[in-house]
């Protein structure tokens, strides 16, 4: 019996409004309970704070402090200009280049979004967002200004189209985007979480939905779909009818995980437990004071949820596209500088500007 609780099912559905199937691959272990999915482990963090001596530090120069009145619509309003002494120019690459033959590659390109490419010769991206939220986000835009992109993307889906496979973490507007996702290849692969599809007008590919600890095989790599600690929600009555989750890449050489939005819990150590060490994490660091920490990792957290997962290369995300947070926008990585220097991981961080890329195969190798 226990055994084939843990078998997957799969099935595949014909949509009658769109010539594309989707294909769902479902564990029963983690099914939805009535309408509503839940997390495996409530946060480690409940409450709003503070969590960590860290959260009382000043972070901040005196050149970047500028008080704001909250307005009558504000979005995690924290009594300052977020963005104020922040230059969006400054966090772009000046040598960005994109190419089909980067293979061993992982490119930056902005917020909860990567292009990797597997030493396997295969190209995939996450949470592709390259331009303003669209749909109910787009409107929110409209009236409050932190849901506006701080500067545009180096790139556009249509530049990538080499890319086979696009992987979204969860349904949030700043993680899917149907502008960007049908700028992509005809023949693209789409993987989504469990019930995301019903959020998407994808025309491109097929589409695959995944429950937590499934996986299938894109060409030559393995796709893991695996859990995290956050919620979700693409309209105003859908809270948690959909599934979120991270994205773990396996091509038998390197496993590239990528965490999507999550907030620190002992989910890392089961996943570990599952997996194995990981080589190459790509970690959130932004949106996390007060009670959003229970669905976001501050700097310290990624580092120790790394140390949990065995990774062997850390890259943050998430600083610099938008100010969703109640944080200023220049101080994660400052506090990730502070959380490494105090805490010691045994892992390289590489910290990336927008459009700048690392030969993650190149340097694994130089570390052994």
């Amino acid at each position: 019996m226990k055994n084939r609780l843990l078998l997957t099912l799969i099935s595949t559905l014909c949509l009658s409004a769109c010539s594309q199937s989707i294909t769902r691959i479902e564990n029963e272990l983690f099914s939805v309970t009535g309408k509503k999915y839940q997390n495996i482990y409530p946060s480690t963090h409940q409450g709003s704070g503070p969590h960590h001596a860290y959260d009382e530090v000043d972070f901040l120069l005196p050149t970047e402090k500028k008080v704001v009145e909250q307005g009558m619509i504000s979005f995690a309003h924290s009594g300052i200009d977020k963005t104020f002494g922040f230059e969006y120019e400054k966090l772009l690459s000046p040598t960005f280049e994109i190419s089909k033959g980067n293979v061993g590659h992982i490119t930056w390109l902005g917020h909860a979004s990567f292009l990797i490419q597997k030493t396997n010769g295969d190209a995939l991206v996450t949470d592709p967002v390259f331009g303003e939220f669209d749909g109910y986000g787009w409107l929110g835009s409209k009236v409050i200004d932190d849901l506006n992109r701080l500067g545009e993307a180096p790139i556009k889906a249509d530049q990538l189209q080499f890319v086979t496979g696009v992987m979204v973490s969860h349904n949030h507007y700043d993680h899917l985007n149907n502008d960007s996702l049908n700028g992509f290849n005809d023949g693209t692969t789409l993987y989504l979480p469990l019930d995301t599809a019903d959020d998407v007008n994808y025309q491109q590919g097929p589409i695959v939905e995944m429950g937590w600890y499934t996986q299938t095989q894109h060409n030559n790599t393995g796709l893991h779909f695996l859990p995290a600690n956050h919620t979700s929600s693409h309209g105003a009555f859908d809270t948690d009818e959909s599934l979120w989750g991270s994205w773990l890449m396996d091509d038998g050489k390197h496993k590239v995980y990528f965490a999507g939005d999550t907030g620190y819990s002992p989910i890392f150590k089961d996943i570990q437990q599952k997996v194995g060490d990981i080589d190459v994490c790509l970690m959130p660091i932004v949106a996390y004071p007060r009670g959003a920490r229970k669905m976001h990792m501050s700097p310290e957290d990624a580092v120790q949820a790394a140390q949990d997962l065995g990774c062997k290369v850390f890259i943050p995300w998430g600083y610099g596209t938008w100010a969703l947070g109640f944080e200023h926008v220049n101080e994660p990585l400052r506090r990730l500088e502070r959380a490494v220097q105090d805490m010691k991981p045994n892992f390289i961080v590489e910290t990336l500007l927008v459009g700048q890329g690392v030969n993650y195969a190149e340097l694994l190798s130089a570390s052994k």
